[in-house]
């Protein structure tokens, strides 16, 4: 079990993790939140985070790992030019699912639930925009981070700890990649626009090889 990989060694007043992060060396990793961790009830599923009209023409599916570099540049450059671009109508929605790899047997599914804990305490607007926030800190990633930003779109740091530590929505990310692996996704990040696998040529360019699926279906 992946319970394997991740300590949590803590008292309501320190919470501090230690975790074999796949080839890195193992380290405490402190956080400065009052947190008093406890076991939390798992979550079998959640909606799709989604941006755009339920009713929308087009649906542009992403299957993503968070600590994927690939997907970092997807979700703050590509995403973000075909949010803006699309979002002011009614045509289009957005929608995230979860595909751990994992390039980090830690940060893949430790970044994923504490988005998913944005998402259920909050809305799927926070989740997007805990997620962003997220990618343009990939590099960074330490669960102190995870509260930090957390607290910046208005979640309970702690919740989002406690759902860290108990792995609360692994469930909800399992069968998440489990549709993935149905749908042909390999590696990440993998688009579809109206169910339909959007395959970008070596050098080419993703938001170019979106918008024209997206048009093509308007």
């Amino acid at each position: 079990r992946r319970r394997d990989y991740l300590t949590i060694v803590g008292s309501a007043a320190t919470v501090s993790f230690a975790g074999c992060l796949g080839g890195e060396s193992s380290e405490a990793i402190q956080t400065s939140y009052d947190c008093d961790l406890t076991s939390q009830e798992p979550v079998s599923s959640l909606p799709q985070p989604t941006l755009g009209p339920d009713d929308a023409t087009v649906t542009v599916d992403f299957f993503e790992d968070f600590a994927c570099p690939h997907c970092a540049t997807f979700a703050t450059g590509s995403l973000q030019q075909l949010k803006n671009e699309y979002l002011n109508g009614e045509s289009v929605r957005f929608r995230h699912f979860d595909f751990p790899i994992p390039v980090s047997e830690t940060w893949s599914y430790a970044v994923a639930n504490a988005a998913r804990s944005v998402q259920e305490s909050l809305t799927d607007a926070a989740f997007f925009e805990f997620s962003l926030a997220a990618y343009q800190n990939q590099s960074e990633y330490a669960y102190e981070l995870l509260g930090d930003l957390a607290d910046s779109v208005g979640a309970a740091p702690c919740r989002v700890m406690n759902d860290i530590s108990s792995e609360t929505y692994d469930q909800v990310v399992a069968d998440n990649k489990e549709t993935g692996v149905s749908r042909g996704v390999e590696s990440t990040p993998q688009i579809f626009v109206n169910g339909e696998k959007v395959t970008v040529p070596r050098g080419g360019d993703r938001y170019t090889q979106i918008s024209n699926a997206i048009d093509a279906n308007l």
